[in-house]
């Protein structure tokens, strides 16, 4: 093709006509669409002009083309996130070291259940299925985490410690240096648990645990980021924290130290129309729920287990 010179060449430029094919040809002769004809027309350029400004706006017509537009180094933070599973995997495995002490992540917690593990008693085996749950738990964390990265923010902190009055835990990670914990969850939790001003009915103490994280570094705001297992969808939720969580410990601890054990659940178990005492959720799945409520009666229908309680021989 011969083109029409003009003064300073600004049509046709000598960068472009670099070798023996000019690039406006090849990209003509190949019947490149647009994003293809700016691949091509920045790799050809960038040693005669812009240099890595046009390796970089390469990438980023590439990235268009291809449907994956992120940023950061993908290979670093993919094999962050194939050790982090790694590391998952390998202590689902480990033998579970008994504990004997109060642990952040329980501080918000059934006070009863944690009494028990304090004094030594000796809990429930804990089931296959379970472990296998706090496994793929880990994983769409750990794969969540890479993924916010990828897309541009900026993740820090995973697994800092913290310590408040003697208690410790790690937290999750900072996301743009606010303090964030990741939480799972099924569609009906999704919906109904995880609100955009934070955790509704928190049965299982998530509020105290991201607390404590953020007493350490006078934190007034946390955020809970929950991933729906279901749909594969995201939502944001912001947490008032509860500034005096140094004062519950305080509290929890005490009753601890006490030989008499702290009351159960509020809403523990319910009595049915036919008059029996069934346990709710929480206690259903709790690990002390025969220590606590002596002799049960195990109903399965399904997949779900009730558990009754034996009024005869349990224990009040």
């Amino acid at each position: 093709m011969t083109h029409t010179k003009q003064s300073k060449d600004n049509i046709n430029p000598s960068h472009y006509k670099q070798g023996n094919i000019e690039v406006i040809d090849f990209i003509l002769d190949q019947k490149l669409n647009y994003l293809e004809g700016n691949v091509i027309k920045y790799m050809s350029r960038y040693k005669y002009k812009n240099g890595v400004e046009d390796l970089n706006k390469a990438r980023w017509y590439l990235d268009l083309l291809t449907g994956k537009k992120y940023t950061g180094n993908l290979q670093k933070i993919a094999d962050k996130v194939g050790t982090e599973v790694s590391d998952a995997l390998v202590e689902v495995f480990k033998e579970r070291q008994k504990s004997d002490g109060l642990r952040m992540s329980g501080i918000g917690r059934c006070e009863r259940a944690q009494w028990y593990s304090v004094k030594g008693y000796e809990q429930e085996p804990i089931e296959g299925s379970v472990y296998l749950t706090f496994l793929q738990g880990h994983i769409l964390e750990a794969v969540l985490l890479g993924l916010i990265e990828l897309s541009g923010h900026k993740v820090t902190g995973q697994q800092k410690k913290h310590t408040v009055e003697g208690v410790n835990g790690s937290q999750d990670c900072y996301i743009d240096d606010e303090l964030v914990d990741v939480k799972t969850a099924s569609d009906w939790s999704y919906k109904n648990k995880f609100t955009e001003t934070g955790i509704k009915d928190d049965a299982f103490g998530y509020i105290k645990q991201l607390s404590g994280y953020g007493k350490t570094e006078g934190r007034e705001v946390g955020y809970f980021l929950a991933f729906n297992k279901n749909k594969s969808t995201l939502k944001l939720c912001e947490q008032q924290l509860e500034t005096d969580i140094d004062q519950h410990i305080i509290q929890l601890k005490d009753k601890m130290d006490s030989d008499t054990p702290p009351m159960r659940l509020a809403k523990g178990s319910t009595f049915g129309k036919d008059g029996r005492e069934r346990l709710n959720m929480n206690c259903a799945f709790c690990g002390h729920k025969e220590s606590c409520y002596g002799a049960l009666t195990a109903v399965t229908k399904g997949a779900f287990t009730s558990y009754y309680v034996d009024q005869v021989a349990g224990s009040f």
